[in-house]
Parts: C-alpha cells; structure tokens; sequence
C-alpha cells in the first residue's frame, strides 16, 4: 500500500504538470493509452475470458462517472497545490459512508455517520469561505470530483460481485480514454518532446499504482491497508515544496487533522465490526 501511494502520488505530480500545458480531456486521455496496452497484454497472457464482462452497462455508466472525475481532477490540480487538493480528496470516504445506506443499502451506522458529517466541517475549514468569494473553481472542481469518485467507488462494490479485477481495470480505462479522446479533439495539442517522458511516467506510475493497491487488499483487511492512504499528503508536502516551493497553510492542516480522524475512525469501526462478526459466525460453528 505505501508503494502503491506513492505511484499515485507521481502520477499526480505528472498529471498536475501536464494540464498546466494541456487540456485535461488530453491529459486524462493519454492516461489511459499509456495504461491500456498494459491491461490488454496482462490479459493476454493470463485468459482471454477476461475481456468479457456480464454487466457492460454497468462499466458505462461507471466510465462516465470516471471521465467526470478525472476531469475535475485535472482542473483541480491546475488550480490548486497537491497538498489543498489532496486536503479535498480526504472527504471521498466519508461521502462513500453517507451514501452506502441509500445507494447500497449497506446502513453505516450512526457512530459512522456522525463521524462522516463532522469530518466534512474540514472540508469548510480547507476552502476557508469569506465573503468575497466563497469558493475558487479549482476547490469547486475539487469537490465535484470527490462527489463523482464517490459513486464510482460505490459502484465499484457493484461490478465486483459480477467481474474481476483486471476486467474491471481494463474497461474503465478503455471507455474512459476513448471518450476523454474525444472530448479532447476540439482543444488538442500537438506533444511538445519535452512532455512525453512526463507520459511515460503517468502511465507507468498509474498501472503500478493500480496494481499494488489491488495486491495489498487482497493481503490484508481494508482496516489494516485504508489509513495508509493518508500517506498521499506526506508525499504531496514533499513533492509540493521540492516542484514549487510550496507549503500549505493553517486552514488546510487543521482541515486535513479533521478529515483524516474521521476517516480513521470510520476504518477502524468497520474493523471492529467485520471482528465481531467473523465472532458470531465462528461461535455459531
């Protein structure tokens, strides 16, 4: 899980650089077909079946979902400094807790949810809003793209019970990047030489990521690998300052201390209830 963060971590820093040049339909774009060729010569070499899939509509409505967010991503990271973004992106799993119930019907349970909704007082102290302007569009775009991984992730728990994980990949990049293709057509530039190691590095440190992250759930319980997410801002305050000269400001470290407890304590609630759980089942044996 800590390589599989700092892959995801590069890929960021890769991603924030190139949509400074480029628009990031295109960057999103060239994410994928770095990754794609990947997936299809994993599957290739371990069955075929793999490519089939029992729910496609599923896969599209998730790839649209994936495009939306990827894209506030990219304008996200144009505007704002990894760290305030990754500040942000620490909401995502609270929002997942609160719409568990009524999208799944897998209820949190009040103790999570009050965590969950306190946890998202940090992402006010993160956006700091006065009165001239409440939001700028790149916290506004961090938001939104919060709010679209959402009901991926949420979605996600869906398409698992029918595909595996490597079909899965595989036809969320593939639509994903046909699509941000061609959204990207009308704004398209030509790849300055410089850029194209950046595009190597976004597609390598994207499928590594995908990969390890993938190898350590199925290693370890989600309440053992979840908090190491959290890494994400050691390696955006390293990249941060290192790339730009950049720390981030009191609102976002007290933002970030709220999102992160809470977070936490919705893991290790989880934890403590799949633990009684497994007890009731052994007992019952």
């Amino acid at each position: 899980m800590l390589a599989a963060v700092f892959m995801f971590s590069s890929m960021d820093v890769a991603m924030k650089i190139l949509v400074e040049s480029y628009s990031s339909f295109q960057v999103v774009f060239f994410r994928c077909a770095m990754s794609a060729p990947i997936f299809v010569v994993w599957i290739l070499a371990t069955g075929r079946q793999q490519f089939r899939t029992s729910y496609p509509m599923g896969h599209i409505i998730r790839a649209i979902l994936g495009l939306a967010m990827l894209y506030c991503v990219g304008e996200c990271f144009r505007e704002l400094q990894l760290a305030d973004a990754y500040a942000l992106f620490f909401a995502s799993p609270l929002l997942v807790t609160l719409l568990s119930g009524p999208v799944l019907g897998e209820p949190a349970g009040f103790g999570r949810i009050l965590a969950a909704t306190i946890g998202f007082s940090g992402v006010l102290i993160v956006l700091s809003p006065s009165s001239e302007a409440l939001v700028t569009y790149g916290a506004v775009m961090g938001v939104l793209s919060v709010i679209f991984y959402s009901f991926t992730a949420l979605l996600l728990r869906r398409l698992g019970n029918r595909d595996g994980t490597v079909t899965i990949a595989f036809w969320f990049t593939a639509l994903i990047g046909i699509a941000a293709g061609i959204f990207a057509i009308p704004s398209w530039k030509p790849v300055d030489s410089d850029d194209w190691l950046l595009l190597v590095i976004l597609g390598i440190t994207g499928t590594s990521g995908q990969v390890l992250l993938t190898a350590a759930f199925r290693r370890a319980s989600v309440g053992v690998v979840a908090p190491f997410d959290y890494i994400h801002m050691i390696w955006a305050l390293i990249y941060g300052y290192w790339l730009w000269g950049y720390l981030p400001g009191v609102e976002t470290w007290i933002g970030s201390a709220v999102l992160v407890m809470s977070g936490l304590y919705i893991i290790f609630d989880e934890k403590r209830a799949m633990a009684r759980r497994e007890k009731v089942v052994d007992s019952a044996h």
